[in-house]
């Protein structure tokens, strides 16, 4: 008789055992779903935060300063440097005749359309990052003098 009651000893507790590891398995993972979700959720609040900021310290040049800025037309002679025959922003090459834009302040170099596109969303030269900004300013004060 002792045996029958020791299996049946044995088997509950075993029983016991899975069920209340079950138990344990399942709340992990139901506590890790609603800890995810509510990371995802304020993940995803402070990227909108982020942007949000981002876009407004994003300022481009207004369409009137950035045609403020020196154009020329490539020629090879008058590139002597061979870090100036490429556009730094598209990577490709001037070819003879194109029209490029010259940095005023630092004299960096770009394809008029490169640099155009560019210039619409940032202050800066794509090089140095000098600001731009007091360009426009410049040209008013320049044009009063005279």
């Amino acid at each position: 008789m002792m045996s029958s009651g020791m299996n049946l000893i044995t088997t509950a507790i075993a029983f016991a055992t899975s069920v209340i590891f079950i138990v344990f398995i399942c709340s992990r993972i139901i506590c890790g779903r609603i800890r995810g979700s509510q990371s995802r959720q304020m993940f995803h609040t402070q990227s909108e935060i982020d942007l949000q900021q981002a876009e407004e310290q994003i300022r481009g040049l207004e369409p009137v300063v950035v045609a403020a800025i020196p154009a020329l037309r490539f020629n090879s002679e008058t590139f002597t440097y061979i870090e100036d025959t490429q556009c730094s922003i598209c990577l490709g090459d001037y070819q003879e005749k194109q029209v490029l834009r010259i940095m005023p302040k630092c004299g960096h170099n770009f394809h008029l359309s490169c640099i155009d596109l560019w210039l619409r969303k940032q202050s800066t030269c794509p090089v140095c990052r000098l600001p731009l900004q007091d360009i426009g300013e410049t040209k008013q004060i320049e044009s009063c003098n005279i």
